[in-house]
């Protein structure tokens, strides 16, 4: 007879006392409905001693072929997305929120702030590479603190997050037992991120829901799963999980626990070193 072993999850704590920066890359499909999630949230804890700072940053205009599954109406035609966005909920919302209206790049991102007492958290709701490159190097500096990445298909998607992109730093990351250090950045859990697709069937996901190839509520779905992410981080200071994975077609979700043995999986890293005292180079 075997006995089925779980591991209790490990929480990576959120410091209480630091005011919060989010910072999101890409306002289109995931990131329109996102952006109001975001704002939802900066309004709930906007007169907590640690309001929440928002700032919306997308290059592309809005096209007919966004309204509907975007969140913008025919009237948004021609203008910027983040601009649109940023106005929209600051409006009604009562927010500040910055808008850039330019393709995030590593200098961009890395050039926006320096208080070094702030929190920063960038979400990623952006379709290929470049975008998702300019994340991971800003991370990759340690300007940012977290990195919170949206993805999907047709019908299903992922979200994922982590603190680091170098595996040394996961090494005793679970040294304390009780709390977890470091979780591995979305591009350690799946690589592929940062790979150019050589072929690319459709133009964008606008293109993939006029062929009716992509379900109308993917990209909700993945903006509802990151909103939650957000709403423990910032309410709670706390996380238990760090990749989500949704599939529309069976009705199906299931969350990966932060526990030693889930992180050594996803990083590679040996569990030994995960967990060993003394803090050395991942192997």
């Amino acid at each position: 007879m075997h006995t089925l072993t779980i591991d209790p999850a490990v929480p990576l704590l959120i410091p209480p006392g630091r005011s919060l920066s989010l910072v999101l890359v890409g306002c289109g499909g995931t990131g329109s409905h996102l952006a109001q999630a975001l704002a939802r949230l900066a309004r709930h804890v906007s007169h907590s001693p640690t309001p929440l700072s928002l700032t919306f940053i997308d290059g592309d205009t809005v096209e007919a072929k966004n309204v509907g599954r975007q969140l913008f109406s025919p009237a948004d035609v021609g203008r910027n997305k983040a601009q649109v966005l940023a106005t929209r909920f600051s409006t009604l919302f009562g927010l500040r929120i910055t808008a850039v209206p330019q393709m995030a790049t590593a200098e961009t991102l890395v050039s926006r702030y320096d208080e070094r007492h702030i929190y920063r958290i960038v979400v990623g709701a952006v379709d290929g590479a470049d975008g998702r490159t300019a994340i991971h190097t800003a991370l990759q500096s340690y300007f940012f603190n977290l990195w919170i990445d949206c993805g999907n298909h047709e019908t299903s998607g992922q979200v994922c997050l982590g603190t680091t992109t170098d595996k040394a730093d996961l090494a005793g990351a679970f040294a304390l037992g009780g709390i977890c250090a470091h979780l591995p950045a979305p591009s350690l859990q799946y690589p592929d991120l940062l790979k150019k697709a050589v072929v690319r069937p459709r133009a964008d996901c606008a293109d993939a829901m006029i062929d009716n190839a992509q379900s109308l509520q993917v990209n909700q779905m993945m903006a509802a799963m990151a909103g939650q992410y957000l709403y423990q981080i910032v309410v709670h200071r706390r996380l238990t999980t760090f990749a989500t994975v949704v599939d529309l077609t069976t009705l199906t979700m299931r969350s990966t626990p932060i526990t030693a043995a889930t992180v050594a999986e996803a990083s590679g890293i040996p569990l030994a070193t995960l967990t060993a005292t003394k803090k050395g180079r991942a192997a």
